[in-house]
């Protein structure tokens, strides 16, 4: 006798429950799958292990606990539970328990299923676009509204990568301007918002001599400081002086 009671314990203990999935809003009709023979029986379906609904056969199921009052939520053919509008609160462990009535009557549990109820993140980005000097800080910071809560990166303009929701530069410098990509990933869904960082009188640095164009015949005239006229009446008199 003790050994059935510590392998009946073992067993309880081992149970693994069904994973179940679906985003807020969406629906989930959890089956009690145990056989039920007898005319008259008793179902009671459990969340984490507090009954939530109770039905005696040939009259009308009782909702409690988190379930009371909610015009979203059926007992369907007489055994099975549905949640039409499942909210974040729904999640949990849940499992349908039988009891049979009469000579001969049978008890147990059905599947036990867990159920997570999750929302994609939607992004708020707090902080900028931001007009910097050199040397300034900076910060902007990720929020998301999701479930469960998101992992936030945040993509640099050099393209590499650092974690967490906020994002700080203490001595700007030229080489960190530009776009920054925050992401926040929940394992349900992502999104992304960025954030701009340009810099006070930031201008290109002025040309050197490799890079600078070439010069035409024009601009030679130009650089010389001799109008066209002056050249003119120069090439007239050469022959003078040299005579």
């Amino acid at each position: 006798m003790l050994l059935q009671v510590c392998l009946a314990a073992i067993l309880a203990v081992t149970v693994t429950a069904e994973s179940v999935s679906h985003q807020q809003g969406q629906s989930h009709l959890f089956e009690c799958d145990y056989p039920i023979s007898a005319d008259t029986y008793v179902i009671n379906w459990y969340k984490d292990g507090t009954s939530v609904m109770n039905y005696l056969s040939g009259g009308e199921p009782a909702f409690t606990e988190d379930l009371d009052d909610r015009t979203d939520v059926q007992f369907v053919n007489n055994r099975n539970l549905e949640i039409t509008n499942l909210r974040v609160s729904d999640e949990g462990e849940y499992y349908c328990s039988v009891i049979e009535i009469g000579a001969g009557g049978q008890s147990g549990d059905g599947t036990r299923y867990q159920l997570v109820v999750f929302v994609p993140p939607t992004i708020t980005l707090m902080g900028g676009p931001y007009e910097v000097e050199v040397g300034e800080m900076m910060m902007s910071t990720c929020r998301a509204n999701s479930h469960p809560p998101s992992n936030f990166t945040w993509t640099l303009p050099n393209g590499n990568v650092t974690q967490g929701a906020v994002l700080e530069i203490t001595n700007m410098t030229q080489a960190e301007i530009g776009t920054y990509m925050c992401t926040a990933d929940n394992g349900y869904g992502t999104d992304y918002e960025s954030v701009d960082i340009t810099m006070t009188g930031y201008a290109a640095p002025p040309m050197t001599t490799e890079s600078a164009p070439p010069v035409g015949g024009s601009d030679v005239m130009r650089a010389t400081g001799l109008p066209v006229i002056l050249l003119y009446i120069a090439s007239l008199l050469l022959p003078v002086v040299i005579s």
